[in-house]
């Protein structure tokens, strides 16, 4: 269990070229302010899973090395991406709370579908000031 003092958004969704498939890609980014922890993929789909965008190995994908299957979709991905350093405080130290990046990259037979489920995973995320996550 890791507490997340927030989930900020660094963009809003916006797309990019078509995979070779020719489905429809969107991403952005969200920078976590949490307690330290590993497994942080895990943790955003767990949120995602939570409020019901998706299903964890099914149409969410938390692991760098995970395929994404042929097919229309919609699918999520999550990729670890960096993040700006840790953020001290006065009684927890230098390193209190990390900030990873967490792109959000959604795939879809459709840009519409590719918008929807990015929209709806951004929904998600945002709404998570203070809270305890368990992956």
């Amino acid at each position: 269990m890791t507490y997340y003092v927030a989930l900020s958004p660094v963009q809003e969704p916006f797309s990019l070229d078509p995979d070779p498939t020719g489905r429809r890609l969107c991403m952005f980014q969200v920078i976590a302010e949490k307690r330290a922890g590993v497994n942080v993929l895990a943790e955003i789909a767990s949120i995602l899973v939570d409020a019901g965008v998706g299903t964890l190995g099914s149409n969410i994908f938390a692991d760098p090395d995970a395929v994404i299957p042929a097919g229309p979709g919609p699918f999520i991905f999550l990729k670890l991406d960096g993040g700006p350093g840790p953020k001290g405080t006065l009684n927890g130290g230098a390193g209190a709370y990390r900030r990873p990046m967490v792109r959000v990259l959604t795939i879809a037979g459709s840009w519409l579908a590719a918008e929807a489920k990015a929209h709806a995973a951004y929904s998600a995320l945002i709404a998570v000031p203070s809270r305890q996550v368990v992956a």
